[in-house]
């Protein structure tokens, strides 16, 4: 057995004991795949196939380890253990044999099954042939029609796996690409953002945008694709002069969205740059509001940067840059600099945001609004938040510098 597959069921990696699972069972999925080829992944996913009694072996186990337990399709026999950083799930074969499931898979690569008691592969569709070739192959074009989603995720894995795709499966997927309109956009968001978390992805965005994949969804993306090409090239130019900010732009936008910064910046280059078309855009396919807010963010700090080419920006107008932005600044900055901007007029207003003590990027407040409210024998509206920004924009231009000076200058406003 491959050592890369042998860690996969390693007890570090593994969060219960084979004996808990009942034979025959078989791992098969990306688990398999990426152990023959050696890639590590940071969260450990595994695929079981049972011929009979998945749900059950599944909800068994979840109990036994005190794991949280998903029915996931009750009519295909589908559940999901999840045992912290480790899920696993257990699905009845398709069909009346392994062979048979394995056979109504979307590529060959994918369609490999590993016994772990007898420590054998199976392999019907000779998927390791292709793997050893680095080819996305097809197991059947009746296959990508059965579920369309598999048309982009053929693009998502030759990218992730860093695979062409072979050319009679290229053919099949331009041919059915109008049927990906049949799939549920949150599941085609879901296979985009994965293209866009991949680094140097950008041939196989532009192919599947070129093939009619991604064209009914970003019009006018063509457009971009050059500016798209020198985001990974501007982010490692970036982290070359200020370390950190890679690790910044690698940074999922929150705990629950999983699209990372730097991918939002690549996100803004597919859509149309008009700010209400691009949101149309971007509700269609029903991205969050938080990426809705953050990706029209970054189109609008674009369109403020336009003015260094002609002047400075006045500090009031950088303090309500980096407020607008705030952790999508440096995704602000790799935009500019994959647009032609040069780093170094662009340093000035980097240098202000990697510097925790900066008042323009990192203002502290020198009193709060409840603070104020008290001073001046104010009631609670919205005309205490005015006055608050009124006395930091006053600091950053150095009119104010104590409590006093704030309170007086809200009293002169009012």
């Amino acid at each position: 057995m491959p050592e890369a597959l042998a860690d996969v069921f390693s007890p570090v990696t593994w969060p219960f004991e084979l004996s808990d699972l009942p034979q025959p069972v078989y791992l098969v999925g990306g688990a398999v795949r990426d152990g023959l080829i050696g890639r590590t992944v940071t969260i450990l996913d595994l695929d079981f196939v049972l011929l009979q009694d998945a749900v059950k072996t599944a909800r068994t186990l979840a109990e036994q380890y005190e794991a949280g337990f998903v029915l996931l399709d009750a009519q295909r026999h589908i559940a999901r253990v999840v045992f912290g950083k480790v899920t696993v799930d257990f699905a009845q074969a398709q069909g009346n044999s392994l062979e048979q499931d394995l056979r109504r898979r979307d590529f060959t690569i994918n369609a490999i099954a590993f016994d772990p008691f007898t420590q054998t592969f199976i392999d019907p569709n000779k998927g390791q042939e292709d793997l050893q070739r680095r080819l996305i192959k097809m197991i059947s074009p009746e296959n990508l029609q059965d579920d369309p989603l598999r048309l982009l995720r053929g693009y998502r894995q030759a990218a992730q796996l860093g695979f062409e795709i072979e050319d009679q499966t290229q053919a099949a997927i331009q041919e059915f690409a109008p049927l990906l309109s049949r799939v549920a956009v949150e599941r085609i968001r879901t296979e985009l953002v994965y293209l866009l978390n991949t680094p140097n992805a950008t041939n196989l965005l532009q192919q599947a945008w070129e093939i009619g994949l991604l064209s009914p969804y970003f019009k006018t993306g063509n457009q971009q694709f050059q500016r798209l090409s020198q985001i990974d090239l501007s982010a490692i130019k970036l982290g070359e002069i200020y370390p950190r900010i890679l690790l910044e732009l690698s940074q999922e936008l929150s705990y629950t969205i999983k699209i990372s910064r730097l991918a939002i910046a690549k996100l803004t280059c597919l859509l149309n740059q008009d700010l209400t078309v691009a949101e149309s855009e971007l509700l269609q396919l029903k991205f969050s509001k938080l990426e809705l807010r953050s990706t029209i963010g970054i189109l609008k700090g674009l369109s403020q940067l336009s003015l260094l080419k002609s002047r400075e920006l006045s500090l009031k107008e950088q303090y309500f840059l980096f407020q607008n932005l705030g952790l999508l600044f440096p995704s602000l900055i790799v935009s500019a600099i994959a647009d032609g901007f040069s780093l170094d007029s662009l340093a000035p207003l980097m240098n202000r945001y990697v510097n925790p003590n900066d008042p323009v990027a990192h203002p502290q407040l020198l009193l709060t609004g409840n603070e104020l409210m008290e001073a001046l024998n104010l009631r609670s509206s919205p005309k205490v938040g005015e006055l608050l920004l009124e006395i930091q924009l006053g600091q950053i231009e150095g009119k104010i510098t104590t409590i006093e000076e704030a309170i007086a200058y809200a009293q002169q406003l009012l």
